[in-house]
């Protein structure tokens, strides 16, 4: 993944984060939502922090290595 594509991503991600924030701030009494606010709020900052902590894997220039593979 490069640098572009991972800050496109992170654009997203705080896109989605504010749609469900703004979901959050628009909701109606009886209005049930299919997906509640929250979890879309979940979901993209934890799409957020994966793609931080990939955009300090490629600044720094460490490649992300399996635990489980020792050679």
């Amino acid at each position: 993944m490069t640098v572009w594509q991972n800050v496109i991503g992170l654009v997203a991600a705080l896109g989605l984060w504010g749609f469900g924030r703004w979901r959050e701030k628009r909701h109606r009494i009886g209005d049930v939502p299919l997906i509640p606010a929250i979890y879309i709020q979940f979901f993209a900052l934890v799409v957020f922090l994966a793609l931080a902590a990939n955009l300090v894997a490629l600044a720094t220039g460490v490649d992300w290595k399996n635990p489980q593979h020792h050679f």
